[in-house]
């Protein structure tokens, strides 16, 4: 006869791996918020194209390994996001989280296509003749699946304030955006940093609930 597995160690089970998603979310955000802020992201607030070749030109190999780091940072995130919509796959709703990330990996893919033009040909960059839209459909894709994601995390168990940063946060990020034309991708990390380390913190605190 099958043994049944003890109810406790279920859980423990199941919040080591909410756990290690939460960490691989940190992971990836945190990749993506340290190429932010190299020295050489200093382009992206620098009005002048020649001045902007010249940084890169000067610091060619952190500009390369920024892009790196963009896209891992990125693909990680996504890649994080996807394992917490399947563990959030039996609640009601869990349709929105699914739609969600399916939709931030598009931005993903277009993303490290826009990144991967920045570090191969950044003459084209700085004069604006990469290939176009590829920021924009990313950014939008990004903070619409954000929004999904938190509709799903306020019908599950996790912290119901998380869901309602990536819904609020999210929204004001895409009117922002469409406002002023702009928006720093690092901040969409913030949020979901933000939403690692809580879902962390929550998996630790209620398997010492369960003990």
């Amino acid at each position: 006869m099958r043994k049944r597995i003890p109810f406790r160690i279920f859980h423990k089970v199941e919040y080591s791996l909410q756990k290690s998603i939460s960490l691989l979310l940190a992971f990836g955000s945190l990749l993506f918020i340290i190429a932010a802020f190299l020295p050489v992201s200093r382009v992206f607030m620098e009005p002048d194209p020649d001045r902007k070749l010249s940084i890169i030109r000067d610091k060619r190999m952190m500009w390369t390994t920024g892009q790196v780091l963009f896209g891992l940072g990125s693909l990680v995130t996504v890649i994080a996001l996807g394992l917490q919509s399947w563990g959030l796959r039996t609640i009601e709703g869990a349709g929105w989280s699914h739609m969600g990330v399916i939709l931030m990996f598009t931005g993903m893919v277009l993303w490290c296509w826009h990144v991967w033009e920045r570090a191969v040909g950044p003459e084209s960059f700085v004069s604006g003749t990469n290939t176009p839209y590829l920021f924009g459909l990313y950014s939008m894709l990004t903070q619409i699946g954000l929004i999904l994601v938190g509709i799903a995390v306020l019908r599950s168990d996790l912290a119901n304030w998380v869901g309602w940063m990536f819904v609020i946060g999210s929204s004001t990020f895409l009117i922002l955006m469409l406002i002023f034309k702009d928006m720093p991708p690092f901040v969409y990390h913030v949020l979901t940093l933000t939403a690692a380390v809580v879902f962390y913190l929550e998996a630790g605190s209620k398997y010492a609930v369960e003990i």
